[in-house]
């Protein structure tokens, strides 16, 4: 990495000295809405403010962050900005949420993002242990599939990823804690005609429809390299699909496969209702760990870590 020069050091503290959280609340609506006069509206205030705060901010940065004209477009130096702008205001608004908490006598938030493997019973116990020890805490939760949680997380709008520990965690230099191993089932109804058979190939499991994961996702490659190493076609797609709800219906009522993963399966398959077959994927998609922003976190993050780390932890002994 190239050491800052004595000008990019002075130019950094000219910045710093000039931009105010307006400005970057001001960048973001125009970016938003590709219009100052529609930036001023949504502002609340006049289009001569809003372009005297761009001209501002365009001046400090030294370069041209919007093309001109009908619609105003950023320019490829705006990018690194706006995503930090981003990040500055959700900063700023969380802080003052946490100040208004301890104000009124609580704690602080957190959000968590959580894929399915994780809200079948970690994210519950975690919960739990959190209101005897922290009532104060107030926790959200959004529960998706790992690719649609990434975005808001860098975008700052959550604060936790309860996920799978996959290339894309481990390469992103974001500290995180490995909790469990979790590997992936393939499951189907128990009247399904594989569901008696001692010994199933992958080319057995290929002549009926499958419920697959979206294309590009982990769970997805590592199905398509199973049945690539395995030397079969991939089977037919019944449906493509993240829903818990209607894979687990699709499962019971047809001939159809699934992958699940054990935490999710465990209860379907403790009850009867589905049966696990004796397949196993070439690579899973990495351990079930916890990913946060800051490499120092805070007491309020540091709690809800440590619950999580406390509830994996009974439910492993």
């Amino acid at each position: 990495m190239p050491r800052p020069t004595a000008d990019s050091a002075d130019a950094a503290a000219q910045w710093t000295r000039r931009i105010r959280l307006r400005h970057l609340e001001v960048l973001l609506t125009i970016a938003r809405h590709g219009s100052l006069t529609a930036a001023a509206t949504a502002l609340g205030i006049t289009q001569p403010a809003v372009s005297q705060w761009l001209a501002d901010i365009e001046a400090a940065a030294g370069v041209r962050l919007f093309e001109r004209g009908r619609r105003l477009r950023a320019t490829p130096m705006a990018a690194p900005i706006l995503a930090h702008a981003e990040r500055v205001l959700q900063d700023a608004r969380r802080a003052l949420a946490e100040v208004q908490a301890l104000r009124s006598g609580g704690a602080g938030r957190v959000r968590i993002g959580a894929m399915s493997v994780a809200t079948a019973s970690l994210v519950p116990a975690a919960v739990l242990r959190l209101r005897e020890r922290a009532p104060g805490i107030e926790i959200s939760l959004v529960q998706d599939i790992a690719a649609a949680l990434w975005a808001p997380f860098e975008r700052d709008e959550l604060d936790l990823l309860v996920t799978r520990l996959d290339a894309r965690a481990l390469a992103s230099g974001l500290p995180h804690r490995r909790l469990f191993e979790d590997r992936h089932r393939v499951v189907c109804a128990r009247h399904h005609p594989l569901a008696k058979r001692r010994r199933v190939s992958w080319g057995d499991a290929t002549r009926y429809p499958w419920l697959m994961p979206p294309a590009g996702t982990p769970l997805h490659e590592a199905l398509s390299a199973t049945f690539a190493k395995a030397g079969v076609p991939p089977p037919p797609v019944l449906l493509t699909s993240t829903s818990m709800g209607a894979n687990a219906r699709l499962l019971q009522d047809s001939d159809a496969l699934g992958v699940q993963s054990g935490a999710v399966a465990a209860d379907s398959l403790a009850q009867g209702l589905l049966v696990a077959l004796p397949l196993t994927l070439v690579h899973d998609t990495g351990d079930v760990g916890l990913v946060w922003h800051d490499a120092t976190p805070g007491p309020v993050m540091a709690a809800v870590v440590q619950a999580f780390i406390d509830a994996d932890a009974t439910q492993r002994s």
